[in-house]
């Protein structure tokens, strides 16, 4: 039995259900897995017993970022209780388990980093200052190149963006998975066309750009059926509700609790992904799971994996081809079913959880 450590969020909720799906596939392997959960917070430690192995869940000492000599001191009587074989880290929970593991082990401990976010969205949705994100950078490239043996790179964007900025070439590549959920396609009411975009209302997300691609699109061919929904928020917020004001052709429809993202997704006829930069986005694979077809910007590591046609119409993350997209979208109306059903199918052979755990267990085993 070996012992194996992750520190990521124990939940189904979005990505994270990828560690809390490999944690059960290791422990019913006959490992004993750590799991350090920052959400939810686990206020004392519990073992799930999982037949072969368990999992033993707890969480930092404090409720806020794992960043304090609190933290730090804490995660050092954990490594010496158990000791483990691997460390997989996730966000800033990797910082203190994947350093302090390789030190105290003398190098020995396998660490497994996860690059999740591309550097060129970091830049364009970061305030920072200059100086800030140069030190920024070089305390993230000591730490991959000193700490981490495995970089894991959730898209074949990300391990192209790990080698441009930080010049490591030998990431893995291992897609994200989600939880399928899927029950069944939900009919949609009316004559429109529902296009909906869900996430961050952040400068890299391309959002404004859509809006602004689609009023122009509007005046140019005032009946169309097209409707846009957009539900999220981030920086952008207050320009994107003066973008869309007396439009009744959009709904902002605010923030929606985790629970409420599958009926969201599900009663669209397509999603709508027009970033600028991003790695492999979350909502793309919980629409395919939904069995809604995609709208895709060329600037997204999900595309890479998408047929333009089938599962997705692609486009480039300009206003101009944006409403090119839309005049798309409405004169091919007829085969987004279809699309959906190709998408739900590349959803099941490339982002299940059992794929990924699979996958990952080839690595670490």
């Amino acid at each position: 039995m070996k012992t194996i450590l992750i520190a990521h969020n124990y939940s189904e909720i979005s990505f994270a259900a990828m560690s809390y799906h490999l944690a059960g596939f290791l422990a019913e392997k006959g490992h004993q897995v750590i799991f350090i959960s920052h959400k939810p917070y686990f206020e004392k430690p519990e073992i799930i017993d999982k037949g072969a192995g368990n999992i033993t869940v707890m969480s930092w000492p404090t409720i806020n970022r794992p960043t304090s000599l609190k933290d730090f001191l804490w995660y050092v009587k954990i490594w010496f209780r158990y000791k483990p074989y691997a460390v997989i880290g996730h966000f800033v929970g990797s910082n203190i388990t994947i350093s302090v593991s390789k030190l105290l082990s003398l190098g020995k401990v396998k660490t497994f980093e996860y690059y999740h976010t591309l550097s060129a969205q970091l830049s364009a949705d970061n305030k920072n200052s200059g100086l800030r994100q140069q030190l920024s950078f070089f305390r993230k490239k000591f730490f991959y190149k000193s700490f981490c043996d495995y970089m894991i790179c959730p898209s074949d964007s990300a391990k192209s963006d790990l080698e441009a900025h930080f010049g490591i070439r030998d990431g893995i590549v291992i897609l994200n998975p989600i939880s399928d959920r899927f029950t069944e396609k939900a009919t949609v009411p009316g004559d429109n066309i529902i296009i909906s975009y869900l996430g961050r209302l952040d400068p890299s997300k391309g959002v404004s750009d859509m809006i602004k691609a689609f009023l122009m699109y509007k005046s140019e061919n005032p009946q169309t059926k097209i409707n846009l929904r957009i539900a999220g928020n981030g920086a952008e917020l207050s320009d994107i509700k003066a973008l869309i004001s007396n439009n009744s052709a959009i709904n902002y429809c605010g923030s929606l609790a985790y629970d409420e993202v599958d009926d969201f997704l599900n009663s669209s006829h397509f999603t709508i992904i027009p970033s600028k930069f991003d790695n492999l986005p979350t909502v793309g694979l919980e629409s395919m799971m939904n069995q809604t077809a995609l709208l895709i910007s060329n600037a997204t590591g999900l595309t890479n994996y998408l047929a333009d046609g089938k599962e997705c119409f692609k486009f480039e993350a300009t206003p101009t081809a944006m409403k090119a997209m839309f005049e798309r979208v409405e004169y091919n109306f007829e085969k987004h079913a279809a699309m959906g059903i190709d998408a739900r199918n590349t959803f099941l052979r490339l982002f299940s959880t059992e794929e990924y755990c699979k996958n990952f267990y080839e690595i670490i085993a």
